[in-house]
């Protein structure tokens, strides 16, 4: 009796059975330290990202309304400028003189008004008489009662 020793076999059936196992375990690798680094490390790197997008949108919004207020303040400045050079100038002086203080030059005719309505500075000053105020009536009514002149 011959004494057979049983080994493996080695040909196709094994690398198809090998082939197999490799296949079905394709998808289920187990997360390695390393890869779990590298995965935190992209999340932290994606979060600084967004929050720099924001933090640039912030600062181009904030730059154009400083823009705008330069923009405005500088008209402003050149409007205030050109009232200074009128108010430093001897056409605002003369118009002054002649509004404020009565000048005229030589040669103007200058008109006095009159009003003769106007009472003389002796009649004496009479206050006008207050018609009673009826408390009970709405304020609207009595302004329509004034405006028709009802007393």
């Amino acid at each position: 009796m011959s004494h057979r020793t049983r080994t493996r076999p080695t040909g196709d059936r094994s690398r198809k059975r090998q082939a197999l196992r490799d296949f079905a375990s394709f998808g289920r690798r187990r997360l390695t330290p390393t890869t779990i680094i590298l995965l935190v490390v992209s999340v932290l790197f994606a979060y600084n990202f967004v929050v720099q997008v924001v933090r640039q949108t912030q600062l181009e919004q904030y730059r154009d309304s400083i823009e705008q207020n330069v923009t405005r303040l500088g008209e402003e400045n050149t409007t205030l400028e050109r009232s200074v050079t009128y108010y430093e100038s001897r056409d605002y002086a003369e118009s002054v003189a002649r509004e404020q203080l009565g000048y005229a030059r030589p040669g103007d005719t200058v008109l006095m008004p009159t009003f003769p309505d106007q009472l003389s500075s002796n009649a004496p000053l009479i206050p006008a008489q207050l018609s009673p105020t009826r408390v009970n009536e709405p304020n609207w009514v009595r302004w329509w009662n004034m405006l028709r002149g009802v007393r």
